[in-house]
């Protein structure tokens, strides 16, 4: 039981317990990574983010997740972990990506939060995230005067 092949086997197998075992959060929960497309209007998001958050409602419970939008695409990996897989709200924020640097570092807002159910299989995906390129900003008022 003690041979070369007996050790190589029992290397391999702990190794692939470890794969097997996926993206972990570290706090206990099986986690899965996700990526995709992020658009607005049939164009590409230039800046933003998605936050994933675990349906209550339908039962599922969890850690939220927010991943960044960058160009039009996200991925979990930037975040350093995934979903957990089950129903989640999916919320929104698009960005124009023409930042200042100051008070608006990745730019105005494209469009008000929106949120969609979405259904995330406990497995590695790939999702299409649309945002209707009819939901605007409602307008501010302006602070302005009759004049002098």
């Amino acid at each position: 039981m003690n041979s070369p092949r007996f050790r190589y086997l029992a290397l391999l197998g702990i190794a692939l317990m470890g794969m097997a075992s996926g993206c972990n959060s570290g706090n206990g929960l099986q986690t899965y990574p996700i990526s995709g497309t992020a658009t607005y209007g049939e164009k590409p998001i230039p800046s933003g983010s998605i936050t994933l958050i675990p349906d209550a409602q339908k039962g599922n419970s969890g850690a939220a997740v927010s991943i960044e939008i960058i160009d039009g695409k996200f991925d979990s990996s930037s975040s350093q972990r995934g979903h957990i897989g089950g129903p989640h709200i999916a919320r929104v924020v698009g960005l124009d990506g023409n930042g200042d640097g100051d008070l608006s570092p990745k730019g105005q807002m494209l469009f008000p939060d929106y949120e969609l159910e979405i259904e995330l299989p406990e497995a590695a995906s790939e999702q299409a995230i649309v945002v209707p390129g009819d939901l605007k900003l409602p307008k501010t008022r302006t602070s302005g005067g009759r004049g002098a």
